[in-house]
C-alpha cells in the first residue's frame, strides 16, 4: 500500500467516525437564543413574549432541521462505509439536494445550507441576505472566541408577510470533515470535488471553524 493509499484510508476511518459533525446538530436552546446586535433587520425574540404558536413554530423548524441532519448523515455514513470520501462526494452532490426537497415538502416549510462567503463548495449555498447577515454574526462572535457550533439564531421580529419565524444554526468544522474540507485533501477527493464543483472555495478549514450555517424559514398559518 503506497502513502497515499494510505493517507486515503486512514481519512476515510476518520471521516466515517465522526462524519456526523459535518450535519451537526446543535442543542436545543431557548427561544431568545439569536445573533448579535449585527442581525438588526430581525431580532431574536426573547423569552417573554413567545406565545404557544411560537413555540410551535421553533418546534416545526427543529424537527426538519434534524430531520435533514439525521437523513444526510446516514446517507454519508453509508457512502463513507462502502465508497469511502469518494462516495460521499456524491451523496453530497447527488442526494442532499433531493432530501432537503423531500424534507421541505414534508414540513412544509423552506431550508438549506449556507456558506461564509468565499468559502462555498456548491454555488446555491452562497449566503445573500438575512442568511449572510446572521452568518457574519456567527463569524463575528467565534472570531471572538465562541465556539461555532453554539451560534444559533431565532428571529420572529420584522419578517417578511408570510413569514412566521426563521431558524440558522452554525456548523463547525470537527475532524471528521477534514477529509473534504481540510487543508490536505487527498487528491482523488479533490479530483472528484473540482469535477463537481469547479469553483469550490471549501477546503482549507481547521478544526473549530465556522463552515457555514443550517437556515430554515417556516411560514406563517396564513401564508
Amino acid at each position: 500500500m503506497n502513502a497515499a493509499i494510505a493517507r486515503h484510508a486512514a481519512l476515510s476511518i476518520l471521516a466515517l467516525t465522526l462524519l456526523s459533525a459535518c450535519v451537526h446538530e446543535a442543542a436545543p436552546v431557548a427561544a431568545n437564543s439569536g445573533p448579535p446586535a449585527a442581525v438588526a433587520d430581525a431580532p431574536a425574540t426573547t423569552a417573554a413574549t413567545t406565545q404557544p404558536a411560537d413555540d410551535a413554530d421553533l418546534a416545526r423548524a427543529r424537527a426538519a432541521a434534524q430531520a435533514f441532519s439525521g437523513q444526510l448523515r446516514a446517507r454519508l455514513q453509508g457512502a463513507m462505509t462502502q465508497g469511502g470520501p469518494l462516495a460521499a462526494v456524491e451523496v453530497c452532490h447527488d442526494e442532499a439536494p433531493r432530501i432537503a426537497e423531500a424534507v421541505m415538502a414534508e414540513h412544509d416549510l423552506r431550508l438549506g445550507r449556507v456558506a461564509l462567503p468565499g468559502r462555498n463548495r456548491n454555488p446555491a449555498h452562497a449566503a445573500d441576505d438575512w442568511r449572510l447577515r446572521t452568518l457574519q454574526a456567527f463569524q463575528e462572535a467565534v472570531a471572538s472566541g465562541a465556539n461555532a457550533s453554539d451560534q444559533v439564531a431565532v428571529l420572529r421580529d420584522g419578517l417578511p408577510d408570510g413569514v412566521a419565524l426563521r431558524m440558522m444554526r452554525g456548523i463547525a468544522t470537527e475532524p471528521g470533515c477534514l477529509a473534504c474540507h481540510g487543508g490536505d485533501v487527498a487528491p482523488a477527493v479533490r479530483a472528484a470535488i473540482a469535477a463537481r464543483y469547479p469553483g469550490d472555495g471549501a477546503t482549507g478549514f481547521a478544526v473549530g471553524d465556522l463552515r457555514g450555517a443550517l437556515w430554515v424559514e417556516v411560514p406563517s398559518a396564513a401564508h
